[in-house]
């Protein structure tokens, strides 16, 4: 019942928005309520390489919604953020690589306008 609520939510918002069919169906589960915003989002992270889980969704959403925080509140560009405890550009390698492919969903799903920084983020 939670997920035809969900899917009929998320294919209220518009006819380019996912369902949730579209999600992975761990995410689904962990995430019955899941926005239009945070569908696209996981699928966005996807699509760039990055694997979304049921374990790992809100996390993930997290570091999304916190970039654009950021760049919204913070100031700052995305290459100044997508920096390692060093203050070294994030690696395209393991979780650097994985930190980056989520930043760079949740620019394209919770803050579109500004992503033009994306190609900051060199990635592979």
């Amino acid at each position: 019942m939670t997920a035809l609520l969900v899917t009929g939510t998320l294919a209220a918002c518009g006819g380019s928005d996912p369902t949730i069919a579209d999600l992975p169906s761990d995410v689904a589960s962990a995430r019955p309520s899941i926005s239009a915003e945070e569908a696209q989002f996981v699928l966005a992270a996807e699509k760039l390489g990055a694997s979304v889980t049921g374990a790992s969704v809100a996390d993930d959403i997290e570091t999304g919604t916190t970039t654009c925080w950021a760049l919204r509140n913070g100031g700052v560009q995305l290459r100044e953020i997508a920096v390692d405890d060093a203050s070294k550009p994030l690696a395209n390698t393991g979780d650097a690589l994985r930190t980056k492919q989520l930043m760079a969903a949740g620019v394209q799903a919770f803050c579109p306008d500004y992503a033009d920084q994306v190609a900051q983020l060199n990635l592979p």
